[in-house]
């Protein structure tokens, strides 16, 4: 799915809002990580949310998978929340 499928933006304003199908995949996630779709109104917030949400979930991973396989660790290491 792109991008332009996840949300709309306001061409005068620059203000965006979340499609039904940029809150059907990010809402869960985003909430994860203290942050709610309804509340995004700029690029900047939604690029926020996305990181944070990155973060996360390469945190995640990394608790439960880290350590296991030495190809896959050297391909992670350096990114954000494997380290």
């Amino acid at each position: 799915m792109s991008a332009r499928q996840m949300f709309i933006q306001d061409p005068a304003s620059n203000r965006i809002r979340l499609t039904k199908a940029g809150v059907d995949r990010y809402a869960t996630r985003f909430a994860r990580v203290g942050f709610q779709v309804s509340e995004i109104r700029t690029l900047d917030q939604l690029r926020n949310a996305i990181d944070a949400s990155f973060d996360h979930e390469m945190a995640q991973l990394a608790s439960t998978t880290r350590g296991s396989n030495t190809d896959l660790d050297e391909i992670m290491s350096g990114l954000s929340g494997w380290d």
